[in-house]
């Protein structure tokens, strides 16, 4: 009988993890799995627990949003355990791209019947990441949304959004990936594995999570009523059609600025003023329940 290993935080979903921690060890009680159940209690922590999970149990369940998933993949990637999510977070992107329900009835249906799915990993700078980097507005709009504490789902990251628009002054930016190369001041680079960022906005709608490959949003600077149009339409991935929009694919990919630029990932802000960053994927080396 396989092991079940439960990193739940508390503190996702501005709160909700909590109480979804205390349904779910009951639930639990009803089954006849093996399982054991532990609770992060400061940042960076699901690293330590999935680490220490992935010596013990066969799979590591997150009960959180990306950043915690980010988290528990980064403590129990070399372990070559398999993942699982019970979603809990405020954008849950990564689930959006692999259909696993927000509901927690459905997405712990999914849990018992074990499909598995091998993923793309991304590596960025030696940090794992299974969804997606973002550079420049949308890091911005990460950390912008740090101090944002009554809002959740669209609204807080649309907030965020408008917050961020007014005053946002883009760098220049060369971007290396693998054939391609341009250098210019983007308003927006997306490295992504996942479908969509920042709570749906679908910045690489075709985007596979198995196809062994990025793929690549670069969007030019425009002005800020440009911006505003195109932000309905990044819902949607119409934006693609916009002819200062380039998505490309690639396997690895270098950014680099003599100024310094804003990046994130899964949504955990890395820094506002990073020089370079090396990318690369791995691919289909995740075991994940689908």
């Amino acid at each position: 009988m396989e092991k079940f290993y439960f990193i739940i935080n508390p503190v996702s979903g501005k709160g909700k993890g909590a109480a979804l921690g205390r349904r779910l060890e009951t639930k639990l009680k009803t089954t006849q799995m093996d399982y054991r159940v532990v609770y992060t209690k400061a940042p960076a922590h699901a690293i330590e627990l999935a680490r220490k999970g992935a010596k013990e149990a066969d799979v590591i369940v997150t009960v959180g949003g990306d950043g915690t998933l980010n988290e528990a993949l980064n403590g129990m990637y070399d372990s070559g355990k398999t993942a699982a999510i019970i979603p809990v977070g405020t954008g849950n992107d990564f689930v959006r791209a692999l259909k696993i329900p927000t509901d927690f009835e459905e997405s712990f249906a999914i849990l018992l019947k074990g499909n598995r799915k091998k993923i793309d990993v991304g590596r960025v700078n030696g940090r794992l990441f299974h969804n997606g980097l973002g550079i420049g507005f949308d890091a911005r709009v990460v950390e912008k949304g740090l101090h944002v504490k009554y809002l959740r789902g669209n609204a807080f990251y649309l907030y965020s959004v408008l917050a961020v628009l007014l005053s946002y002054n883009p760098v220049e930016i060369t971007i290396e990936a693998d054939d391609f190369k341009s250098k210019s001041d983007y308003f927006l680079i997306t490295v992504a594995n996942g479908v969509s960022l920042g709570g749906g906005f679908y910045l690489t709608p075709d985007a596979l999570m198995d196809d062994g490959y990025f793929d690549i949003c670069l969007i030019q600077n425009m002005p800020v009523l440009s911006v505003l149009n195109n932000l309905l339409k990044v819902y949607s991935g119409k934006h693609k059609y916009d002819p200062r929009v380039d998505i490309i694919r690639a396997k690895k990919v270098t950014l680099t600025s003599d100024v310094g630029f804003a990046a994130h990932v899964d949504g955990e802000l890395i820094s506002l003023n990073l020089k370079k960053l090396n990318v690369e994927i791995l691919e289909r080396s995740l075991n994940f329940i689908i």
